[in-house]
Parts: C-alpha cells; structure tokens; sequence
C-alpha cells in the first residue's frame, strides 16, 4: 500500500485533489521499470534486504520518473517476504564479542577481529561462521528475502493506479459513495463488504429507487488510532469499483498541513469484487447453530429491508422455521452506536419483517428498548453471539 508522500497529485483551484495518472508517452517506461523492480526481487529470494536494495538501487531511472518508481517499489516490496534467523540472541552475542574484545585492550594485547570471534565461538560451541551470521542478524537490511509473491509488470502498473486511490481515501474525514445500476444481489455483495470490514456507515436509497447513497466516516474523523480502520477502508475500493455504477467524494484532510480537499473518482464495474464471506464471528455462529437439535434452519440472507422514508437494514442471516415462518438477524457488533439506534427507529415506525440485532455490550444499549410487542429484538452479548440465546429470541416470535 502507498503512503501519501508517495501519491502523485495536483490540487485545482476549486480545491480538489486530482491524481497524475502515468501519461500513455511514459507508460512503456514505467513498465520497463515494473519489470526490473519484479526481476530483481525475483533473483534475490535467498539474499539480504541490503542485497535487493542495492539492486534496486542500480536500476537507471529518468529523473520524471521518480516518483513513479519509488510508488511501484513500494508495492513490489509489500510482496516480499523478509525474515532473520537468529538462532543466537543478536544484542546478546554483540555484548559478549565487545566484552572479550575490552578484556584484550585492558590487557595492552594485540587485537585480531578473528581471534575474538573465534574465542567466542569457542565459549559457545559453535563454529566462528555461527557468530558472522549472527552477529547483526537482527538489523533490518541484514534481513534474508525468503518468498517473492510474483506479478506481471502490467498487472504491477494497474496496482498503482488503485493504490494511489487508496493512499488518498487513507486521509479521508468521511466519504460518500453512491451506487447505480445494480440489482439486489449486487448491492447486497457491497453491503457485505461494508460490515465485513467494520466500517462505519449510513445506508439511503436514491430517490426513485434506482441506487443508494452510503456515507461512510473516513479513517481521519476518528478519535482514536486510525490505521487499522484505514486500512479495512483501503481494502473497500475494490468492491467501490466491481459495482456496475459507482461514483466517489471524499473529504480530505492532505499534508502535514492538514489542508482541506476534495476528492471524486467514478466508474462501472471494471470486473468482480472478491468473493464475500461472512464475518469470522456470524460464520462460527451459523455452526454452532446447525449442531443443534431445533425446528429452525439457517442460511445466509438475500434480502434487504427497505421502509421508505425511515431507512432499511442488511440482514445476515435468516431462519426458516418448520412451520415456514422467517426471522432475520443482523449482527451490529460493536461498530456503531448510531447504527444500533437507526435499527430501533426502523422498527418503532413499521418496519414488518421479525428481526434479531445482535449487538455487542461495548454499545451499551438495553434489550429492553424494544419491547415483544415490536417484530424488532435486541441481543446484547459480551464476547461471542450464544446460539441457544439465538433460539430462545427465535421461538419468542411464534
């Protein structure tokens, strides 16, 4: 992933960021440097960091092309693998040489670099080639480049470009996004990828039917550390672009300055998003419940739960009972307080479908805000959703 140092951007007067995109009379250069970058760390698996930097370091790069470089370095970077084998402790191995190495000054007697790496391989019962190799085995450049993850240089190029939108998104105080031109399915896969990354969001119909407006806060708008948060955001974009009419503003806090800036980006789908999985917590869920003995069935939702003018929930899950009645449930974690009090909304104004919220204590909210007279329930739980407490809110609908 870029970091913003190494986006390439320009600012209009109206404010707004604007990415340099690689011109087509550069694009057979960057690809030949693309190419270099990947050949090298390809040759180098089995070598030191300082090896493949001085590699890279040999590549002739035309002074336009820096930047280009130094972005799709980082990216080749981020596909290798580096590792040490310290099979003896660095710091404390150091401290021993030094101390022999003091004892043979303090004692006016000729000092010899190899004596003493020997004496101390000796102590140790290793051979004087241990000690060499790890000696400074801990320092970043002495690290051994262990697995290359490949890719084709044009692949490579394609990379930069989605990764300078990432960079950019990765400064954002909120961002709207606003999808067209899709069927249910296709808003449900974004909708996923929303809570599967945890990010914190609104969801609104288009007025006419046709799309919906999700805001979504950016990594800057938080309090606390953002660079996890961030990072989910990043991972985002590629579903942003497998939607079939995508369009993005972003608000933008850039620089060290802190100057505010817009940015938007648009699209259709330029392929298919990765495939969506339910979250790690909702897929134990669903186990849990298949092994137990009960009348209802679980599968994942493909609904979305629409009250005009109020707002709509994604379900995750829906169980079928025997006598063919339905519950949803959707799993609200600890992501938002808000989002938990626009469900409860939901329901008080009519929403008719029966709908489990799983919500996570964190959010302190009380279960007894809906109350049974409502299609709506509350779950609050404090570290994993309980099946059984599942079925008892389940059999409470019939």
């Amino acid at each position: 992933m870029l970091t913003a140092d190494l986006v390439r951007w320009r600012s209009t007067k109206d404010d707004e960021l604007v990415l340099r995109q690689i011109a087509p009379k550069r694009h057979n250069a960057a690809k030949a440097l693309a190419a270099e970058l990947i050949g090298a760390a390809a040759a180098h698996v089995g070598q030191s960091r300082e090896d493949l930097k001085a590699a890279w370091g040999a590549i002739p790069i035309a002074a336009p092309d820096r930047k280009i470089f130094d972005g799709l370095k980082k990216l080749v970077q981020d596909r290798c693998t580096f590792s040490s084998e310290q099979t003896l402790d660095p710091p404390t191995l150091r401290a021993e040489v030094f101390e022999a190495a003091s004892v043979v000054r303090a004692g006016a007697g000729d000092f010899d670099r190899d004596v003493i790496i020997a004496q101390v391989a000796a102590t140790r019962g290793v051979t004087p080639e241990a000690i060499e190799a790890s000696l400074f085995a801990d320092l970043k450049l002495a690290q051994t480049l262990t697995a290359f993850e490949p890719i084709e240089a044009e692949a490579l190029l394609d990379a930069y470009g989605l990764a300078q939108e990432q960079a950019v998104l990765l400064r954002a105080t909120r961002i709207q996004v606003r999808i067209t031109e899709g069927d249910v399915g296709a808003y449900r896969h974004f909708f996923r990828a929303l809570k599967f990354r945890q990010l914190l969001h609104r969801i609104a119909p288009l007025p006419g039917g046709d799309g919906y407006v999700i805001d979504i806060d950016g990594p800057h708008s938080l309090f606390r550390s953002s660079t996890r948060y961030g990072q989910r955001l990043a991972l985002l974009v590629p579903a942003i672009r497998a939607c079939p009419k995508w369009a993005v503003r972003a608000q933008l806090l850039w620089g060290k300055e802190k100057r505010r800036l817009w940015f938007a980006m648009e699209g259709k789908a330029a392929g298919t998003a990765e495939p969506s999985r339910l979250p790690d917590e909702v897929a134990e869920l669903v186990e849990r419940f298949k092994g137990m003995q009960c009348a209802w069935r679980v599968r994942r939702s493909t609904r979305i739960l629409d009250l005009p003018g109020v707002g709509l929930c994604v379900p995750d899950l829906v169980f079928v009972h025997d006598s063919g009645a339905q519950v949803y449930l959707e799993v609200m974690g600890f992501w938002s307080r808000a989002a938990v009090w626009q469900r409860i909304e939901l329901v008080q104004q009519g929403l008719t479908a029966h709908v489990v919220f799983a919500v996570s204590a964190r959010l302190r909210v009380s279960e007894a805000v809906l109350d049974g007279d409502l299609p709506g329930q509350l779950y609050v739980y404090k570290q994993k959703m309980n099946a059984s407490r599942i079925l008892e809110r389940l059999d409470a609908t019939l």
